[in-house]
């Protein structure tokens, strides 16, 4: 059985599915995408919106709330993005196979005093293994481009040259056991003349890959190794895209239209469970997923993230728009993070969040 997600957020599992519905769609948390007056409150939108506590670094960044796609459900907003309130606190995933922490969230790199400051910016190689995401048995002959971003877009030339995987990647690639294939194929990468400190987005996409930017890649200088930088990548199959859609919405993503995926990390890169995620444009349904690593699949009760930290916005239109998450920490409302992205046609836009990136940071 395939799974029923949808992209890989950069170093993080990435999907599409159904709950929680937002602006335009019904969903696990009942959210119901139309204006009106805060539930309780006496205010109307944008009045009935509370912002959330830590945003500080995204002021300069910070849209208006489209009150059109804001429903009553809503009481919080960060930087403009309507999120829903979390009713369960928030924990670090623990049992999980990647991205695992104990102890309380990490989230001191929200405090204006411990906001992370840039170095001067390097050239180094980047590489790793680009990883299947649900279907496909060898990641061969994924085309690889990484841009710089201005404005939420990448730029218009990517920086060094884009490069192809091997046709064959059962001749150098990383073998991993599994239930469609047997035996899994996925190839290495090796990608020159990548800016470190710098805000990244990375395309992959192919005759056999659906188009998946993933972006908040970030390479800080302390992280460099003899000159490289190690993180893997994702692919998306083709077939997978039309696939996804149609188990968690009962349809395909509208031609033109595409989605924002991803997943919700703490300042120390560990999973997050009980986490809410909102977009600030139309779309038919955010949702959260079941926490089975192997096969996560959409969780039509679920509210907020599970122990995978995933969620999905669906069958968004194109152009940009801001990401947000939220938690709750002793009772209290947090920020945990705010992007700006474009979506792109018939394509996956994946936005994990890990805390504040040092380009968020006004200068």
């Amino acid at each position: 059985m395939r799974n029923v997600l949808l992209a890989a957020c950069a170093g993080g599992v990435l999907l599409l599915g159904t709950a929680c519905g937002g602006g335009g769609g019904a969903g696990g948390s009942g959210n119901s995408g139309t204006g009106g007056d805060g539930a309780g409150s006496g205010l109307s939108c944008p009045d009935n919106l509370i912002p959330a506590p830590n945003s500080d670094f995204c002021l300069t960044q910070s849209t208006t709330p489209n009150c059109a796609f804001i429903g009553r459900n809503y009481h919080t907003e960060v930087c403009g993005v309507a999120v829903v309130d979390p009713s369960s606190e928030l924990a670090r995933s623990t049992d999980v196979k990647e991205y695992a922490g104990s102890g309380p969230p990490d989230l001191g790199c929200f405090d204006p005093a411990n906001y992370p400051a840039p170095t001067a910016s390097q050239t180094v190689t980047m590489s790793g293994v680009v990883k299947i995401f649900s279907h496909g048995c060898e990641s061969k002959s994924v085309d690889i481009s990484i841009f710089e971003v201005t404005d939420a877009a990448p730029a218009a030339t990517p920086v060094g040259p884009p490069i192809t995987t091997a046709s064959d990647c059962t001749v150098d690639g990383v073998m991993t056991t599994n239930d469609d294939c047997g035996t899994r194929y996925e190839c290495k990468y090796t990608y020159a003349g990548v800016p470190t400190e710098k805000e990244l987005v990375v395309l992959t996409k192919g005759a056999l890959w659906a188009p998946l930017y993933q972006y908040n890649i970030y390479i800080p200088n302390a992280e460099v190794k003899n000159g490289g930088w190690t993180h893997d990548l994702r692919a998306l199959a083709t077939d997978d895209y039309s696939v996804i859609p149609q188990a968690a919405i009962g349809g395909p993503i509208t031609p033109g239209n595409g989605a924002i995926a991803g997943e919700v990390h703490d300042c120390a890169d560990v999973r997050l469970t009980g986490a809410t995620v909102d977009v600030d444009v139309k779309k038919t349904i955010v949702t959260y997923f079941t926490s089975n690593e192997d096969s996560p699949l959409p969780d039509l009760a679920a509210s907020s993230t599970s122990l995978l930290g995933l969620y999905a916005a669906l069958d968004v239109a194109p152009g940009k728009a801001s990401v947000a998450a939220i938690g709750l920490v002793n009772g209290k409302v947090t920020t945990l993070g705010y992007h700006r992205v474009t979506v792109f046609p018939d394509s996956v836009t994946s936005i994990t969040f890990r805390g504040v990136r040092p380009f968020q940071i006004p200068q």
